[in-house]
């Protein structure tokens, strides 16, 4: 481990110093122009940000991941792609109630 020395350097001069390097070090590990993004598809979403996007609640996530909807688990916490969500909004459509006549 390298031993940084500062005694006698300005305070500006120390963070000049280390913007500088952080900017070389960013430089060096995400070179500029590469898009490394991950497709929209493939995009993790919490359970409640899933649970927010098929206008359901928590426990209906819940209750698909049960039934096999694939996800991942991450430090402890579960995530699914948004393409599997996507999917299994489709699959389990919300059924609508016929309107009630207003005869009697």
């Amino acid at each position: 481990m390298a031993i940084i020395i500062t005694q006698g350097v300005e305070y500006q001069q120390l963070l000049d110093d280390l913007r500088a390097l952080i900017r070389h070090e960013m430089s060096l590990a995400k070179p500029s122009g590469q898009n490394d993004q991950q497709p929209a598809g493939d995009e993790l979403l919490t359970i409640k940000q899933a649970a927010e996007l098929l206008d359901v609640c928590v426990a209906t996530v819940h209750e698909h991941k049960r039934r096999g909807l694939p996800y991942t688990k991450l430090g402890g916490r579960a995530y699914i792609k948004r393409s599997d969500v996507l999917a299994a909004g489709t699959q389990h459509q919300r059924s609508t109630k016929p309107a009630r006549s207003k005869g009697g």
